[in-house]
């Protein structure tokens, strides 16, 4: 969920030295380093949409589990905020992307939003349909934006040999943060399994840069007011929308 900035700045909370803060207001004192000016015509909305929802994908695509022309990625979780910047940074690299989704009656929205393909995360046959998507091969890195054991046993399943599966997100419960896989897919796939955490402040300024020249377009499903934060929890936990939830102050 995003915070929207005020006064033509988005807040940056990961300058050195200092944690982000876990918590909702009106305000927030921070120093000139943590500030990133807003292109003139982007609104408050779609800034802060963008500073966090893409600079950490920009970082796995760019470094981490890179993508480019002549690749195929495939994104679980394809209709969250996270998941929609990773589908359109990967498009914007040249990349072929595929979408994992428990809402595939909703496939026509996702593929406008930026994915080629998508399939049903609850069909036992997703993987062989990632194989033949890609000529028997499998895809050339997932990037997972659920996280848990069972997305991390799909993803190994859908990556070709050589590939790279990132974790960019993890469920919060109570065995979320708990992995569970064989080392055998590991050795056989000779795969890289990475972890993406945040970025630089370079990446958030790049980021800024590619949605004030239209090259990225976060997508807000809902915005909420500030005073109906419990009311914006409830729609996420809902698992409802498709892109961003935002809080207006």
């Amino acid at each position: 969920m995003c915070l929207r900035a005020r006064d033509n700045l988005c807040l940056n909370t990961t300058y050195p030295g200092h944690q982000a803060f876990g918590s909702y207001a009106e305000y927030v004192a921070r120093p000139e380093l943590a500030v990133l000016a807003i292109p003139d015509h982007v609104s408050y909305d779609i800034a802060a949409a963008t500073l966090w929802a893409y600079s950490t994908p920009l970082n796995c695509a760019m470094r981490r589990a890179p993508a480019g022309t002549g690749d195929t990625v495939v994104i679980t979780g394809a209709s969250g905020g996270l998941a929609t910047a990773c589908a359109q940074l990967a498009k914007l690299r040249g990349a072929t992307v595929i979408g994992t989704t428990t809402k595939p009656q909703r496939a026509d929205e996702l593929r406008a939003i930026g994915y080629d393909t998508i399939l049903d995360s609850t069909d036992p046959s997703l993987p062989s349909q990632v194989k033949e998507l890609t000529r028997g091969l499998g895809a050339d890195a997932v990037w997972d934006c659920v996280g848990g054991t069972e997305f991390l046993r799909l993803a190994v399943s859908c990556t070709r040999v050589g590939g790279a599966v990132a974790v960019l997100g993890a469920p919060i419960t109570e065995d979320g943060f708990d992995l569970s896989i064989s080392t055998l897919a590991f050795i056989f796939g000779e795969l890289d399994i990475v972890g993406v955490r945040a970025a630089t402040r370079c990446d958030q300024e790049l980021c800024m840069q590619l949605v004030g020249q239209g090259k990225i377009s976060p997508v807000i499903d809902r915005v909420f007011p500030l005073a109906k934060t419990s009311d914006a929890h409830r729609y996420l936990e809902s698992h409802r929308q498709i892109g961003k939830v935002m809080l207006a102050p």
